[in-house]
């Protein structure tokens, strides 16, 4: 009897560990979403820890078990944000057998919603950190997201058979500028069409003409991949 006791006691830690790990992320998976709800609602100058917790259903207790400031958890919910946005974008392209200009667009506006969200919190954070020059930077966070997005742009040149003729950084660099314009001059919905799906709401005049500057923009500071000649092929 002694040596089954001995066999089963080491089980009951490991379970209660296993889970405490789950609780604590699924802890802060949920602060997160509400600090971005509520930031992009309110502003960060303007939001307290007791209207994020008050959103997440916690108490302050379990949000400084997790982060120490509104702008920890403002960068936590950047970062978060954007890499689900860039998986998203990377399995649109993923299923583009042949991408186009018209079906690059398409996917552009899909996500407008989800980037206007992203492109409200980042302002807040550059408000905040030109107020703020000491503060912690997230430079780590945004250098990875444009070294992803520079991947997405460089495949998806290479399957419409071309190659940057810049730097695939800058190229990205560009290309979110004016895509960010293009969000920021997108009209807000009315409350008739605030269910409707993103497709069904139109981009704005501005947005189709940066549409075009962007179109201008990747063929012009990209170049066709030529054959390479075989072996033996006249030079």
């Amino acid at each position: 009897m002694r040596s089954m006791s001995s066999r089963t006691a080491p089980k009951k830690p490991a379970r209660a560990a296993g889970k405490r790990p789950r609780k604590r992320e699924n802890t802060r998976a949920r602060l997160v979403e509400a600090a971005a709800d509520v930031i992009a609602t309110k502003g960060i100058a303007a939001t307290r820890i007791d209207d994020v917790v008050g959103e997440a259903g916690f108490t302050r207790g379990a949000f400084y078990s997790n982060y120490s400031s509104l702008q920890e958890v403002l960068t936590e919910a950047i970062i978060a944000r954007a890499n689900a946005l860039m998986e998203r974008v990377t399995a649109a392209v993923e299923a583009m057998e042949a991408p186009t200009m018209e079906s690059l667009m398409e996917m552009l506006d899909s996500i407008r919603p989800e980037a206007r969200a992203i492109h409200l919190l980042t302002s807040e954070y550059t408000l905040y950190r030109l107020r703020h020059p000491d503060s912690p930077q997230m430079a780590a966070g945004r250098e990875e997201l444009i070294a992803r997005f520079s991947e997405i742009i460089e495949k998806v040149l290479a399957r419409m058979g071309r190659r940057p003729a810049v730097s695939t950084t800058s190229l990205a660099d560009v290309i979110c500028l004016l895509y960010l314009d293009s969000v920021v001059n997108q009209p807000a919905r009315s409350a008739g069409s605030a269910a409707a799906p993103p497709a069904q709401v139109p981009p704005s005049d501005a947005s189709t003409s940066t549409y075009e500057v962007i179109e201008a923009v990747l063929l012009g500071l990209s170049e066709p991949v030529e054959a390479s000649p075989g072996v033996g092929s006249p030079t």
